[in-house]
């Protein structure tokens, strides 16, 4: 993730921006969500309806890869002192009489 910020930062216009809404003035943030605002608009006037097909489907595929990661997050765990262990069980255990 921190790789994935230090190229976000490298990127010539939108990384100078980027760094001024963490870094800059308190108000950069607002200045920033506004330019991306104004970017999304510009390119719904110019590419049209093609290009909110584009951008819907991209969303779509970025959400249901997110929550594959979040709800799989114990697949990809390194093992710990009881990996090998059997799964404890859950709820009450009744005793027999």
């Amino acid at each position: 993730m921190e790789t994935a910020a230090r190229v976000a930062l490298r990127v010539p216009v939108f990384g100078w921006f980027l760094k001024d809404a963490i870094y800059g003035a308190p108000d950069a943030k607002y200045y920033f969500i506004a330019n991306l605002v104004v970017c999304f608009a510009a390119l719904v006037y110019f590419f049209g309806y093609p290009f909110l097909i584009i951008y819907a489907l991209t969303a779509t595929a970025v959400a249901l890869v997110s929550l594959i990661i979040l709800t799989a997050s114990d697949m990809f765990r390194k093992g710990g002192e009881d990996s090998e262990a059997a799964p404890k069980s859950v709820g009450r255990t009744t005793k027999a009489r």
